[in-house]
């Protein structure tokens, strides 16, 4: 990485935004986990600086081209594929960690660490980025700054089993060094961590006996795992291990790994595992409420009813559309690819990306998830197994142009909006380069 570089680029755009003080700032923000926290340190960050913000959650950068963009403007977690569109009189700050596929116009100033040889797929998360600016502003100890960069990582699939990489690492340092992260290793690494007990953690992965040797070890199991002491859950761990051989240890090493916990009491459990906390987010984003998940995030309880309540209806959605899935219904195995048709399914466009996902893993093939977004439009989202040398925003890309749609995102990870009429002939344009 051009340390130096990216350094520069970063001050540039402290002084943007030192510039805005006491001007009123449009803030876009994308509406996953990642784009929620992200716009949330952004707009701690203008609070600070006493610059009045109004904040929106788009799904698409396409929705970012219809806006008004009249007076100053920030967008986070986009932008990097529509560089050249963004047409305003005033200037425009994107905070971006995406592929960049067009030069910025003469009023953009772009913050992205692909520019200077840091993959945003990997070792960027846009919270990072955004967590990069906001820290020269703030104190970090004196806010739950790291904690919202770690959900944001998490939410974009870029903390896995040996950690983070890259400069999300800087998040994570600051949060053990202010002692508002903690670092297990070994910990389970599974979803639930702050709502399965380890006993049923240890049943689901190895069965009902090796539960009951390790209670015979430790006493009642009925704990969440966040729950525990870090020493004790190694420990557990450690156990746990030696009680098994062959394929069963290495299902129990595909289960556990480096994992982070908030120290912060919460008013919800939770929120004191950031994949669990990312998922709620996902929910407020995903259903129209964005502002819930950067309030949350931004350390505010106040909309965690109505988070609770989108987290009940995306995972029952996301249930649904599984067991249909498991039945045979709307999915296709093609040569080079699975295809999820979320229209049969009624899968909403902005969740097809996540069931998508879950079946990319199972099958370890890549995925291709389609739904229906607005009249004669569908969103296409790819998903592309760890052991894959496809990269995804470059295929979906291509295939998108050749069908006049437009597609972009992360190497394992990116999505499209085409017509629908020509989505069979995208399909065959896509399968060409896979």
């Amino acid at each position: 990485m051009s340390e130096d570089g990216f350094e520069s680029t970063l001050e540039e755009a402290v002084e943007f935004l030192e510039d805005l003080e006491g001007t009123a700032v449009r803030l876009y923000v994308h509406n996953d986990a990642d784009g929620l926290t992200a716009g949330a340190l952004m707009a701690f960050t203008l609070r600070c600086l006493e610059v009045p913000t109004r904040l929106r959650v788009l799904n698409t950068e396409t929705e970012l081209l219809k806006e008004d963009l009249d007076g100053p403007t920030v967008v986070v977690d986009m932008g990097s594929g529509i560089l050249n569109k963004l047409r305003n009189d005033h200037p425009v700050l994107v905070v971006d960690h995406h592929e960049i596929s067009s030069k910025p116009s003469d009023n953009v100033l772009l913050v992205n660490p692909r520019e200077h040889g840091v993959d945003g797929g990997t070792e960027a998360s846009a919270s990072t980025v955004a967590y990069l600016l906001c820290r020269r502003v703030v104190k970090v100890e004196e806010t739950c700054l790291p904690k919202a960069a770690l959900v944001g990582a998490y939410g974009d699939n870029q903390a896995g089993k040996r950690g983070v990489r890259g400069l999300n690492r800087v998040p994570e340092e600051d949060g053990e060094k202010h002692e508002i992260i903690e670092i297990r290793d070994p910990a389970y690494w599974v979803f639930g961590r702050a709502s399965m007990t380890v006993g049923e953690i240890v049943e689901r992965v190895s069965g009902a006996s090796v539960r009951e040797a390790l209670e015979a070890r430790f006493g009642d199991l009925d704990v969440v795992p966040v729950d525990l002491s870090r020493e004790d859950e190694a420990e557990i761990v450690r156990e746990h291990r030696e009680l098994l051989n062959g394929e069963k240890r290495k299902e129990l090493e595909s289960k556990t790994g480096r994992i982070h916990v908030f120290y912060e009491e919460r008013p919800l459990k939770a929120l004191r595992d950031p994949l669990e906390t990312a998922t709620l987010l996902n929910a407020c984003g995903r259903y129209g409420e964005g502002w819930a998940g950067v309030l949350i995030a931004m350390g505010s309880w106040d909309p965690l009813q109505l988070a609770k309540k989108l987290r009940s209806k995306h995972k029952a959605i996301i249930r649904e559309a599984l067991s249909r899935l498991s039945r045979g219904e709307g999915i296709t195995d093609r040569e080079s690819m699975v295809v999820i048709d979320g229209r049969e399914l009624g899968i909403p466009h902005t969740v097809v990306g996540i069931v998508a996902q879950f079946v990319c893993e199972e099958r370890e093939r890549v995925t291709v998830g389609v739904a229906e977004m607005e009249e004669g439009l569908v969103k296409v989202s790819i998903r592309c197994p760890e052991n894959s040398d496809v990269d995804a925003a470059e295929v979906i890309k291509d295939a998108a142009n050749r069908v006049d749609g437009k597609g972009g995102g992360h190497e394992r990870a990116a999505g499209a909006e085409v017509p629908e009429d020509r989505l069979e002939e995208f399909l065959l344009e896509l399968e060409k380069f896979l």
